[in-house]
């Protein structure tokens, strides 16, 4: 698919508007694949594709906030696999503090639905279909950008999508990471 003429315009203007991002965000995964390398590689979305992110293309996907980000894993599992597959309170996971610096991110918050922009956002955040959103992704990136804030589709909140390729490279790392991996050691010399 490609993008609509209007639409390219309108992330054109979004994209020169770009501006540096620096802050911490939240990601929560699953206990099995929560080794901290493996949680910032952007090896899921090359394998699988994801939200503004196609299949092939490495991205981390995060919240700007905790609680977003607890709703999000919900939805998530929800979209996979039809509907929540396990209670969320029983869910085995493990939240990642995120930090994330780039010089060129853009913020769909405050966008006004009823413009062009709007129209392609309101595409791009279609529950059931991803295919615009990643045209959309694939634009930006094309286009020098290193990540997108756009608003949580489960709630209030919002969510960042790191686009691990873009050049430059952006910077994410895990905060205390070696906090985490030592915390990591001890649990699995005690099972």
């Amino acid at each position: 698919m490609s993008l609509p003429d209007g639409w390219r315009a309108a992330l054109d203007v979004l994209a020169i508007a770009a501006q540096p991002f620096e802050n911490d965000c939240f990601r929560s995964v699953e206990l099995a694949y929560g080794h901290p390398d493996d949680v910032v590689s952007g090896e899921g979305t090359r394998l699988h594709g994801g939200r503004f992110v196609p299949q092939g293309m490495r991205a981390v996907h995060a919240s700007l906030d905790e609680e977003t980000g607890t709703r999000e894993v919900s939805a998530r599992k929800a979209r996979l696999g039809g509907r929540a597959q396990i209670r969320l309170k029983d869910y085995p996971r493990l939240t990642y503090v995120i930090s994330v610096t780039v010089e060129k991110c853009v913020d769909f918050r405050s966008v006004d639905r009823s413009t062009v922009l709007g129209q392609t956002l309101a595409a791009a955040l279609d529950l059931s279909d991803l295919t615009d959103s990643q045209v959309v992704g694939q634009y930006l990136v094309g286009k020098g950008v290193q990540a997108a804030v756009v608003p949580s589709i489960v709630g209030p909140g919002a969510n960042i999508v790191v686009f691990i390729d873009a050049r430059p490279r952006p910077k994410i790392e895990i905060r205390n990471r070696g906090e985490i991996l030592e915390a990591i050691q001890r649990l699995a010399r005690r099972t």
